[in-house]
């Protein structure tokens, strides 16, 4: 079931008598749905919310056990199931999944590739493929990557700030400590690094930073060359640029008057 709103659409699961599973209807269905909302200047986000019960529940397992065959089964999941995943993935707009109940298999998959993650009180996530013989196949290719986007979509996306203590516990600081105590926990950290051999510290650094050197660097590289090619030619940056200087100047001219 999908809802236009002003500036977004809410896509919600709609098929309570299977515990809003997926058949390759609804995968096709959601595909069409993201494009279709993508492709909408009007909107600003995608929301996809199942029932208090269920999230989603995954594929429908009577659409798996009728399955026949090799091609069958990728035409359903590679064919079928896999382009909605890719297509959230590649949708311009955060996509926002609102989870209230349980998250099952795909479900949780579907929660994995989401940009944001909303979760109620009463939701519940779990991966029980094993059970039936199969394994979390699209949730393996983004986990690895789940916890920094996650990261990334607060700050990024959603517009949030961090206070000490919750930027340590999704890793974007290492130590949260009171105000007095930096100087002290500094002190520490630099004993902690001096007590370590230079080539051991600079070698376990090296292995530490490989990943960022090679892909973080090179998809830096290519960002700030999309900036600059494209961000910072363009008019949204002009036209808030203007209004970030126009309210500059008016808060300048507001505290002059105040004087």
């Amino acid at each position: 079931m999908i809802a236009q709103h002003d500036d977004h659409v809410v896509i919600t699961f709609d098929r309570p008598h299977k515990r809003n599973s997926m058949d390759l209807a609804a995968w096709t269905s959601l595909r069409e749905g993201v494009e279709a909302a993508s492709g909408n200047p009007a909107n600003r986000a995608i929301v996809l919310r199942g029932d208090a019960r269920s999230f989603c529940a995954g594929n429908d397992i009577d659409s798996m056990a009728a399955l026949d065959g090799e091609q069958d089964a990728k035409d359903y999941f590679v064919t079928g199931m896999l382009p909605t995943f890719r297509a959230i993935a590649e949708s311009p707009l955060p996509v926002i999944a609102v989870v209230e109940g349980s998250a099952l298999g795909g479900g949780v998959e579907l929660v994995t590739w989401s940009d944001i993650v909303i979760a109620g009180s009463n939701a519940t996530f779990g991966l029980p493929e094993a059970r039936i013989g199969v394994w979390a196949t699209v949730y393996f290719g983004a986990m690895p990557y789940a916890s920094a986007r996650r990261l990334g979509a607060r700050l990024a996306l959603a517009g949030d700030s961090l206070g000490h203590t919750e930027a340590k516990d999704l890793g974007l600081a290492t130590y949260a400590v009171d105000a007095g105590a930096v100087e002290e926990t500094l002190g520490r950290v630099l004993d902690g690094v001096r007590a370590g051999a230079p080539d051991a510290v600079a070698r376990s650094k090296r292995w530490l930073n490989r990943e960022l050197l090679d892909l973080g660097v090179r998809d830096s590289e290519a960002a700030l060359n999309e900036l600059a090619e494209h961000t910072l030619q363009g008019p949204e940056f002009a036209g808030r640029m203007a209004d970030f200087a126009a309210a500059k100047a008016a808060r300048a001219a507001a505290k002059a008057t105040v004087r």
